[in-house]
Parts: structure tokens; C-alpha cells; sequence
């Protein structure tokens, strides 16, 4: 059986969608040589599993639809340009989450939750983030552009669905496709 490539993400809403897609018109005029994400793609990943066996996702399923149900939906600020591994030498340029405990909450639920389903955790801490764009190369000046964004507020990610996604790599880029969805708060989740 071939694997799928998968992973646990919160969409984001259409406002929130036009208002980052807005913000990284802004900054490509400025920042030319960064490759921005495209609007389909952007999302709040909480767990990369990467290539899985088709039978963890039904164990996947499993421990969203108990997860699902012991969290109600929130929102959370969405605010502040940051990189990684810097503002001065960017490689992945973000939006983040002020104020995000609640989503740490989330995300360590889960990750308890998974582990206890023999899923193995992640290696990496969890940065709760929005990728904008990723960048290949040093690019002069890139700190100061980025600097005068470092307060700019996007509005809010409304937290009411996980989704696990099966990711399908393409020539134009990674295809992500819902595989399944729970609802927060709701005794049974939605296709």
C-alpha cells in the first residue's frame, strides 16, 4: 500500500485569506525574490506526519474526533511579521499568534493524544505560525523591510475545525486535499 502524505492543519478563513494574500502583495513589491504561498496552501499546520501508512489515518481520525470534542471554537489575533531563522537572514517569513496559549493548548492535547494512539512525536517544538513565503537566497535589506512589519495586525483565525490533509507533490507545488474534518465543540465530525 503506498503512504500518504499527511498532516494536521486549521484552514483559515476567506477574510483572513484576502487580508495575508493582501499583505504578501505588499511586501513582494518590496521583496521581490521571496516565493510567496499561494492562497490554497496557507494554513495553520499542528502536526506534519510526512509519508504515513493509509491505516494511521483512520487512528489520525480517531484522536481528532476525541480532541474535537473536548475543545469549543475560539479565535485567536493573527499579528506580527517574524522569520526563521531571522528577521536579518530570513528562510521562512511568518505571521504569528500574540496570544497563542490557547492554540499551544490544542496542539499539546493532541500531541498527548497521538502519542497514546502510537503515533510518535514530533521532534520539533511547535511554533504556531502562518508561512508567508520562503526565501533560498540572502537578500540585502530584508531585515529593515520586514522590521516595519513586525506589529501588523491580520485579524483573527477562527479555531473551529481540524482538518487532516493529504498532501500530493506536484511540479507547481504541493496539492493539499481534506481527508477528513472535525468540528470543535461537536460530538461527531464532517467529512
Amino acid at each position: 500500500m503506498t503512504p500518504v502524505r499527511a498532516f494536521l492543519a486549521i484552514p483559515l478563513s476567506a477574510e483572513l485569506l484576502r487580508t495575508t494574500q493582501q499583505l504578501c502583495r505588499e511586501l513582494s513589491n518590496r521583496l521581490p525574490r521571496v516565493r510567496w504561498v499561494r492562497p490554497e496552501a496557507m494554513h495553520l499546520t499542528l502536526r506534519f506526519f510526512g509519508d504515513v501508512p493509509e491505516e494511521f489515518l483512520e487512528k489520525i481520525g480517531e484522536v481528532m474526533l476525541s480532541v474535537g470534542r473536548l475543545h469549543t471554537p475560539f479565535q485567536v489575533a493573527v499579528a506580527g511579521i517574524d522569520a526563521f531563522p531571522s528577521i536579518t537572514r530570513p528562510r521562512v517569513i511568518w505571521l504569528g499568534f500574540p496570544e497563542g496559549e490557547i492554540l499551544m493548548h490544542l496542539y499539546s492535547t493532541l500531541a498527548h493524544d497521538l502519542e497514546q494512539a502510537g503515533i510518535a512525536g514530533d521532534a520539533r517544538a511547535f511554533a504556531p505560525h502562518l508561512t508567508l513565503g520562503r526565501c533560498r537566497e540572502k537578500i540585502p535589506g530584508a531585515g529593515a523591510v520586514l522590521e516595519a512589519y513586525r506589529k501588523t495586525a491580520c485579524g483573527v483565525l477562527d479555531v473551529d475545525r481540524i482538518v487532516l490533509y493529504e498532501s500530493r507533490l506536484q511540479p507547481t507545488g504541493a496539492v493539499h486535499l481534506p481527508r477528513k474534518t472535525v468540528l470543535l465543540g461537536q460530538p461527531t465530525g464532517a467529512p
